[in-house]
């Protein structure tokens, strides 16, 4: 009898170690990876389903945009072999200084393809419309979209990156706390009418739209949104006449010191703003440190409602969280109030 027991035992272990087995291999971002062929497929940003290694090693990166950004938030820096150094920071160096030493093979159609093979990397990231060329040798080619993203885009985004490099709960990580803040955001402003919020401009795209309505404002360029390479004259931001502006330091303050703007209430109040400075573009820009920016402009819109919000301290976290990088008080000075400058990005 105790024999029958010890052997149903025994069965019913290797049943539960079964549906265990079943159950990972059927997770998001591990669905199709077969262990004898050292092979998986994942899902990229351009929804083509795109089979690679089982366990990623080495990476070229062909693209602006960010993607090396989001590596190092995931803390696979270590694995990139190659990109471009037009794409890379001193910012990005400091919290991945392994870029500084990897040479560069070109960057979108431009990408040198006899010298990725000689490389020979396990995947190719960038633009999949731009790497045809490269996907033609048999080297995976995984698309992103970071540089034209908005919110929900780019939080699947993370996810996807996290199951392509094994780092599904780093990504989970980023992702929730992007919600967190969010909410943060919005039991704060749910409150205020629509006709009372603050009315803002900094520029006509879709990550405008998502990073004005996140923290809280009213795009004043929203219909503009989504037209793609359209202009927005000086006479019509001056029409819209918003409350608060905000640009990217690298682009300079072209609004407070031209005579032209000196009518908008932005402007009068000095209400116009320099984004702080990311390791990769300014927060002004998609990239993981998003909702960074979120609170960042929650807080100009209305510090009365945020007063306590340490952004300082909030930053330090967040660096430390996801880029493993202590920073220094002077350092945290530098990304939150950045000197504008005449050129750049």
């Amino acid at each position: 009898m105790k024999k029958d027991i010890r052997q149903l035992s025994v069965i019913v272990v290797i049943l539960c170690a079964i549906v265990v087995l079943a159950f990972v291999l059927a997770a998001p971002g591990t669905a199709g990876t077969n262990s004898s062929e050292g092979v998986r497929t994942i899902t990229d940003m351009d929804g083509r389903t795109v089979t690679i290694p089982s366990e990623i090693r080495t990476v070229v990166i062909t693209c602006c945009g960010g993607a090396a950004q989001e590596l190092a938030a995931l803390g696979v820096s270590d694995l990139v072999v190659a990109q471009p150094k037009q794409c890379v920071t001193e910012w990005l160096y400091r919290v991945a200084p392994g870029y500084r030493n990897v040479p560069d093979v070109g960057i979108f159609e431009n990408a040198n393809v006899e010298e990725i093979m000689k490389i020979d990397p396990d995947i190719v990231i960038g633009r999949y419309s731009s790497s045809t060329h490269i996907e033609a040798t048999g080297i995976p080619v995984v698309g992103v979209l970071t540089g034209i993203a908005e919110t929900e885009t780019l939080k699947r985004e993370f996810l996807m990156m996290g199951a392509v490099f094994g780092r599904e709960e780093r990504a989970e990580r980023l992702v929730d706390y992007w919600d967190e803040v969010l909410a943060r955001i919005e039991s704060k402003v749910a409150d205020i009418p629509k006709n009372e919020r603050k009315r803002v401009y900094g520029g006509s795209g879709a990550w405008e739209e998502a990073m004005i309505s996140a923290a809280g404002g009213i795009n004043v360029a929203a219909s503009h949104t989504q037209q793609s390479g359209s202009e927005v004259s000086p006479e019509q931001i001056v029409r819209w006449n918003p409350e608060v502006i905000y640009y990217s330091p690298k682009s300079g303050d072209t609004f407070s010191t031209n005579p032209q703007f000196e009518t908008i209430q932005a402007v009068q109040d000095g209400a116009v703003y320099p984004c702080p400075a990311g390791t990769m573009f300014s927060w002004s820009r998609p990239s993981p440190e998003a909702p960074l920016a979120n609170l960042w402009l929650a807080q100009k819109l209305y510090p009365d409602r945020f007063a306590d919000l340490d952004l300082a301290d909030e930053t330090k976290m967040f660096f430390r969280e996801f880029y493993d990088y202590d920073l220094t008080d002077e350092e945290v000075e530098s990304i939150l109030h950045p000197i504008p400058t005449s050129t750049g990005m």
